[in-house]
């Protein structure tokens, strides 16, 4: 019969009396029991490893294995090993896999590879109070390693996911050629609003000089059709100058003869008043201005 009780580091010694159970041995070292007392179990209290592999399906139907490690530490040797009817480590391997499973369930094949460690966090806090208080085990943590599949079925997912990408992509490009499509149309809206300013500004100026200059000319004595005829003619000019200068391939229906032919006639009528002012010996009375007629068009 044994008096002595050896305990090892990282060790409980549970200590039965006729079958039942009346203390624990814990420190390290030999202990003396009494003769009717016997050593009934001896408890590994340390850091330990159980493994184990999860086959279930995902949300998007695809059969997945899962390995999954748990790292368990008894914390209550007496409560482990005597309030359970079957052995710990199968209830802590059962409850864990079902918590790991209906997380699963709501994930898509995918997610699994970016969400393992969010797995193994919820999985640790869900049943880790649980399997504490009922076996006396302290579950430190549960590591869901990378998800396997069966080849055919990673092929018709990959398959069916560069089929949504591709469909992703074209709505994309359409949208993007909306986009583009509308803001060119908006650009040139906007270009075609301040061409238009631009160009009523200029016609404002050059219908502001032109009455400057009918005043000018009428104020001079000269009649308004006469004023009104060297003003068209000189704007007739002007625009041929200018397009000209650019370069310009000018196609008009003018005939150069006919304006200098014009330009003569011009200045012989104003020769003939001036001759006229003198031979009277009285300088032409100065009419007064007239009111400029209607613009005319711009030649060019």
């Amino acid at each position: 019969m044994k008096f002595m009780v050896f305990v090892n580091e990282k060790e409980d010694v549970l200590i039965q009396r006729f079958g039942k159970y009346v203390r624990t041995l814990k420190t390290p070292g030999i202990h003396i029991i009494l003769p009717w007392e016997n050593e009934r179990k001896r408890i590994p209290m340390g850091l330990r490893q159980i493994e184990d592999t999860l086959n279930t399906k995902t949300k998007d139907d695809i059969f997945v294995d899962i390995p999954i490690k748990m790292h368990l530490q008894v914390v209550d040797s007496r409560k482990y090993f005597y309030d359970s009817t079957t052995p710990p480590d199968e209830q802590v391997i059962a409850r864990v896999n079902a918590t790991v499973k209906q997380l699963v369930s709501d994930m898509d094949f995918t997610d699994l590879y970016k969400t393992r460690e969010q797995i193994s966090m919820e999985a640790r806090e869900k049943v880790g109070k649980e399997i504490e208080e009922l076996y006396g085990m302290r579950l430190v943590d549960v590591i869901v390693d990378q998800p396997k599949a069966d080849a055919k079925a990673v092929a018709s997912f990959s398959s069916v996911k560069e089929s949504e990408r591709n469909k992703q992509t074209t709505i994309n490009n359409a949208e993007a050629d909306k986009r583009r499509t509308i803001a060119d149309a908006e650009a040139r809206k906007e270009a075609l609003r301040l061409h238009g300013e631009g160009i009523a500004e200029q016609r404002n100026a050059i219908f502001q000089n032109y009455a400057e200059q009918f005043n000018k000319l009428a104020d001079k004595g000269m009649s308004p059709e006469m004023a009104h005829e060297i003003i068209l003619l000189a704007m007739a000019l002007d625009t041929t100058r200018d397009a000209a200068e650019k370069g310009n391939v000018i196609l008009t229906t003018t005939n150069p003869n006919e304006l200098l032919s014009q330009v003569q006639a011009l200045g012989k009528t104003l020769n003939k008043q001036r001759a006229a002012a003198n031979d009277k010996g009285v300088p032409p009375v100065p009419q007064p201005a007239q009111k400029a007629p209607s613009p005319p068009k711009n030649p060019g």
